[in-house]
């Protein structure tokens, strides 16, 4: 999906957008992601939004409450879960080990 690879997912992960923009029901784009790649279409967009989510982790200026803002994420709480789920970690731990030893 080429849309993502503009950054969009930044701030859109909603798979019911990219269905709009490509002018496709969320349905059928999830029905055709899988049948041609075996993944699934937010499986794609989590490849895109999480290496975004370490560049902004790894700027110590921003707070988390400020990352999960450019993110659009709701709330700080459901951004620390996504990161909890896609990095394996709390985004203050992912920090921590980002820190010499």
């Amino acid at each position: 999906m080429a849309l993502l690879s503009t950054g969009i997912s930044r701030t859109e992960r909603d798979v019911r957008y990219y269905a709009g923009r490509l002018n496709v029901s969320p349905k059928y784009l999830y029905a055709t992601v899988k049948r041609v790649t075996g993944h699934s279409v937010t499986s794609y967009i989590d490849r895109h939004t999480v290496p975004l989510i370490k560049d902004y982790l790894e700027d110590e200026r921003l707070s988390l409450t400020q990352i999960a803002e450019r993110m659009n994420f709701s709330s700080l709480s459901y951004f620390s879960r996504y990161c909890a789920k896609h990095l394996g970690q709390t985004p203050s731990e992912y920090r921590q080990s980002l820190q010499p030893k």
